[in-house]
């Protein structure tokens, strides 16, 4: 149940803060099941939103391979309708999120 003041996806406006638009694809493992392609839809250093035909569920432990980098930790924080949010385990270098975020 959604909390009031809270978004959809249960976070709050707090999530969205310092996060940048991404157009980026990127691949997405759970570990009972193969890898399969995302497309990121925005990106901070603590996490980011991304699409996907395939189903999550809050809790769902993943690692995120975002390219030219190493395999990053992280979890499903909510999924609704083919889009999802992951916060990492450890927070990306603010570079590396800008990086891959749209100015």
């Amino acid at each position: 149940m959604k909390a009031h003041g809270q978004s959809e996806t249960g976070a709050g406006d707090r999530r969205e803060k310092g996060r940048g638009g991404s157009a980026t694809r990127a691949i997405l493992k759970q570990s009972r099941y193969r890898a399969m392609a995302i497309e990121l839809r925005d990106i901070s250093n603590q996490g980011c939103g991304f699409e996907s035909e395939c189903r999550f569920a809050p809790g769902d432990r993943v690692l995120l391979t975002l390219p030219g980098l190493e395999v990053w930790p992280a979890t499903v924080t909510w999924w609704r309708e083919g889009r999802g949010g992951l916060s990492f385990s450890r927070p990306l270098h603010p570079a590396v999120a800008e990086r891959f975020a749209l100015s």
